[in-house]
């Protein structure tokens, strides 16, 4: 790269903002970051307002800029939280509504009502009709709120994902696009055709025009031009696709991404979609030449979010205490973390978190291991859905996220599916996936781009024993399942 040594990759997460900047060898030279938590005002709602949310993506992409030097840069790569949706007039630039975010629910009533049956959307987009995808949040602020649906009127609203509203921003409106990985979960993207869907958009009483441009994940994206320089943007993708990008995950072969939400990501090994009920078939990131294979996709909707819920209610730890507050853990609680419902493989958004299993004993400790614990029974029911309908899943599975750095995290999923679990040396997969697109569709040699992983966890149990825990766990979910709380 002579002196343009870096890709400059963003990750605009649901819990804040990284923009790292990667090294010719794949390298993480230099980062900037910043907290930027939705607000939720209300049970089931969660947003951004819209201001600061740009503000804050350009102030760490700036910093990190002017700390590394723009000369210095060959490109940069955009990669986002999915389903977030922003709306804004593409005349005046302005912020039409708060940002809604992948997690928001307030939508349930629009997605009901969609005059499209579960099962066509499903074999249509690879996805579900539920209120956490775009389409219902866009026809609930067509619905609610009148500068939405005037701009929608006059011909100049935009509704796009996060990445595609940043970049729309860094290249002064001049690129108004989005890859097919994030077009997917606006629920409104033809698996298929791999185009907008004019069913759906009737569907869901969505203009067409009012989405982005269609663009490979590697492509022109335009540029920055930042302090006399123009810096090319070259990959745009979602965050669980970037994430695959960088694990290199063989056919046959998962990998576990453990966020605010967890995803189970399956390689199917094919380049055609394949549908299973109960799971989402998800398209990757597309190179520059447009060929995409397909993924088989479990979402659990809560992950670390749970440990934020449980500081929320007054059991008070730190991040970094997890681990060690794992370890020392006595009476793990039984705990059913549906945070906002339940994803894969039961998709059921009327349920509510419940603990069990409490005694005068229970500690600090025995609340975050049962709350830790409860992410890996939910990643096995997943997996096991997955085999029981006829793939084998290889050993070992790769492991990436901010929670695979909690090892006894690992080692309870290892216990559970009985497999090896091979955790990342480097959690910020995400970041260094983007990178690594964008490096290669800027002509760097990225072979020996490859993640560096700590040694395999083996299971520490004997499958007699992780079944008979995980027939306790069926139980109590069971229960749960069926005595929602009112």
């Amino acid at each position: 790269m002579e002196n343009k040594r870096f890709i400059v990759a963003i990750d605009l997460g649901t819990s804040g903002v990284r923009a790292f900047a990667v090294g010719p060898e794949g390298t993480v030279q230099a980062q900037r970051s910043a907290a930027l938590a939705p607000a939720r005002p209300q049970e089931g709602l969660s947003e951004y307002e819209v201001d600061t949310l740009l503000q804050t993506q350009k102030r760490v992409l700036d910093d990190l800029l002017d700390d590394i030097g723009p000369q210095r840069v060959l490109a940069l790569a955009v990669t986002c939280q999915r389903s977030t949706v922003v709306l804004w007039d593409k005349k005046t630039a302005r912020p039409l509504a708060p940002v809604l975010t992948w997690e928001d629910g307030r939508a349930y009533a629009q997605a009901q009502r969609a005059e499209i049956s579960q099962e066509e959307v499903h074999t249509l987009t690879g996805l579900y009709k539920t209120p956490y995808f775009s389409a219902p949040k866009i026809t609930w602020c067509l619905q609610n709120i009148p500068a939405v649906r005037q701009a929608a009127q006059a011909g100049t609203l935009a509704a796009a994902p996060v990445a595609s509203y940043l970049i729309w921003h860094l290249t002064n409106g001049k690129t108004f696009a989005a890859d097919a990985t994030l077009a997917q979960r606006m629920l409104l993207w033809d698996l298929h055709t791999q185009n907008w869907s004019d069913k759906l958009c009737r569907a869901f009483s969505v203009p067409r025009e009012i989405l982005p441009q269609l663009k490979p994940s590697v492509g022109d994206y335009g540029a920055y031009a930042y302090k006399g320089v123009s810096i090319p943007i070259r990959a745009c993708m979602g965050d669980q696709q970037a994430s695959v990008a960088f694990m290199d995950i063989s056919p046959e072969q998962a990998c576990i991404n453990y966020g605010t939400g967890a995803f189970f990501l399956y390689n199917t090994g094919v380049q055609k979609p394949v549908l299973l009920p109960g799971m989402l078939t998800s398209v990757s990131a597309s190179p520059a030449d447009g060929k995409a294979s397909f993924l088989l996709e479990g979402p659990v909707n809560a992950a670390g979010s749970v440990l934020q819920w449980l500081q929320a209610q007054g059991i008070a730890f730190d991040a970094p205490e997890t681990e060690a507050l794992c370890q020392t853990a006595r009476n793990p609680v039984w705990f059913f973390p549906a945070l906002g419902g339940l994803g894969a493989p039961y998709w059921d958004f009327a349920l509510s978190p419940v603990a069990a299993g409490l005694s005068p004993r229970t500690r600090k400790a025995d609340w975050v291991a049962g709350a830790v614990r409860s992410i890996a029974f939910l990643m096995t029911d997943i997996a096991a859905y997955v085999q029981k309908n006829g793939f084998k899943i290889l050993s070992p599975l790769k492991a990436s996220g901010g929670l695979s750095q909690v090892q006894w995290l690992l080692q309870q999923q290892a216990d559970l599916l009985q497999k090896e679990i091979t955790p990342l040396q480097e959690a910020e997969s995400t970041v260094l996936g983007a990178a690594r697109l964008a490096a290669a569709g800027s002509g760097v040699d990225t072979r020996a781009w490859r993640p560096k992983t700590d040694e395999k966890i083996y299971p520490a149990v004997s499958s007699a024993e992780s079944g008979a825990l995980y027939r306790k766990w069926n139980a109590f979910a069971d229960w749960c399942k069926k005595n929602p709380a009112r």
